[in-house]
């Protein structure tokens, strides 16, 4: 069965502050770069082409900070895989240049992104766009103080307002008032069409297959307790809590799907023979880094016809057949070394 690929796009959310994240990418002192001469090309191990101009700036393919900080890095430690940076550091800095112009649109309302989240979060409620204060601090992942600040700049300005549940007095709701809702119909276009604009670099197909990345890696860690894939019958662990779980306890720390507990009984997992602790790497030889993706092949694989799930149990490589049954069949599974 071929490896294949959904991407879906994601709606947006906003958070009050997000620290720097550590990294070993430090920013360099000016935009300088030391002459190697003029249009001499040179390639490092990220795999990009460099030319250097007369003055002694260098433009690579990709052209951004990053690449330069890694220019570095592959000169000074080699040694060293630096890789990570080139993600890591790039969501950091494009998130950085997103608030800034995200926070332009919001400057015209005299609101913060912090003041938004909390308007779009009651909208997205639907009416009476009303909810309990704790389950909006849980929707926005922030502290009660946090929250409770939040709301009261919003109530000083007749944007939303407090109230008893009729049901239960002791439970207070933060409500959307009329003037948030007539706020909210005039921002949220603006604010949609200032988001496009800051998202030109990328095309439609860009956009969607970097926004199913994304989705991936953010599951991953939203995720990061123990998922029962319903196809499979088995609870797993997602790549990065698998490689930390297995580097614990002296293992080989490859990225994989980890079977957090027996599978189900009477499952395709338990008749394929997976067992608490195994680690599943691919499906068909398709690499398995997320549930995400697990549950895509899965979703694609005919009732049937058995698949072949490569596992490390400990650091013993083993190959199980795994049968999906359909609707209504028994599982079937058998394990084939």
């Amino acid at each position: 069965m071929p490896c294949r690929c959904a991407f879906a796009g994601t709606g947006y959310g906003a958070h009050d502050r997000h620290a720097a994240l550590p990294s070993l990418a430090l920013p360099l002192r000016g935009n300088r770069i030391p002459t190697l001469g003029p249009k001499r090309f040179h390639q490092g191990n990220y795999g990009y082409d460099v030319r250097v101009g007369a003055a002694g700036n260098e433009v690579g393919a990709a052209g951004d900070s990053v690449d330069r900080l890694l220019r570095d890095w592959d000169r000074e430690r080699r040694d060293l895989d630096f890789s990570p940076v080139g993600i890591v550091t790039r969501l950091a800095r494009v998130r950085g240049h997103l608030d800034a112009g995200l926070q332009q649109v919001f400057d015209r309302y005299d609101l913060t992104a912090a003041d938004f989240a909390v308007i779009v979060t009651l909208r997205r409620a639907g009416a009476p766009y009303r909810l309990p204060q704790t389950q909006l601090i849980a929707q926005l992942g922030l502290t009660s103080g946090t929250v409770s600040v939040r709301v009261d700049r919003l109530v000083s300005r007749s944007v939303v307002g407090r109230e008893d549940a009729p049901d239960d007095r002791r439970v207070q709701l933060v409500r959307l008032t009329g003037e948030g809702l007539r706020l909210f119909d005039e921002i949220a276009p603006v604010h949609l069409a200032n988001e496009d604009r800051l998202l030109s670099a990328l095309g439609p197909a860009e956009r969607a297959e970097l926004a199913g990345l994304l989705r991936r890696l953010l599951a991953s860690f939203e995720n990061s307790t123990a998922r029962v894939i319903a196809p499979l019958g088995a609870a797993l662990l997602p790549a990065h809590i698998a490689r930390s779980r297995r580097a614990g306890v002296g293992l080989t720390d490859p990225p994989g799907l980890l079977v957090a507990a027996p599978p189900l009984a009477g499952t395709p997992a338990a008749a394929a023979g997976l067992q608490q602790g195994d680690l599943i790497t691919t499906v068909n030889d398709c690499e398995v880094r997320s549930c995400i993706a697990l549950e895509e092949l899965l979703s694609g694989a005919p009732a049937g016809v058995p698949l072949c799930l490569s596992i490390l149990r400990a650091d013993q490589p083993r190959r199980l057949q795994l049968t999906l049954a359909s609707q209504g069949q028994k599982a079937a599974g058998s394990p084939s070394g």
